[in-house]
């Protein structure tokens, strides 16, 4: 029905200071890591960054040669088409299956597609659902 993954993300966890959108970006580059989606926002004194990377491993290095906590989270990631609905329909249904989202973001290239990235309370009943 949809391209569907389970994947793992990293969650990286920084100060919460001006500049740190590039140095965490400008590390995973200087690393030669390609990102795939980004989701980032601050909580007090810390930044949150949730990463999809081509790469988890150097960019997990690479982030951790500079002090910054990274771990990794199994995510659910969906490629839809890029049309008014599609976000819904995928809501609808993970909600008919009695699936709890804990978070969702997206990335979209511009040519089609989207990709939804959730984390889930049952990834592998919500893998099953979409598929």
């Amino acid at each position: 029905m949809h391209n569907v993954a389970i994947e793992s993300e990293l969650h990286v966890l920084t100060p919460n200071e001006p500049g740190i959108l590039g140095r965490v970006l400008g590390t995973l580059a200087n690393a030669g890591v390609n990102l795939r989606a980004l989701n980032a926002y601050a909580r007090e004194n810390e930044g949150h960054f949730l990463l999809l990377t081509s790469n988890n491993k150097k960019a997990e290095a690479a982030l951790r040669s500079l002090g910054y906590k990274v771990k990794t989270n199994k995510v659910m990631i969906v490629e839809i088409s890029d049309r008014i609905g599609a976000g819904a329909e995928i809501g609808a249904l993970l909600g008919n299956a009695v699936i709890d989202i804990d978070y969702c973001y997206g990335s979209s290239p511009g040519k089609g597609t989207t990709l939804l990235i959730f984390r889930t309370n049952n990834n592998k009943k919500a893998y099953e659902t979409l598929r």
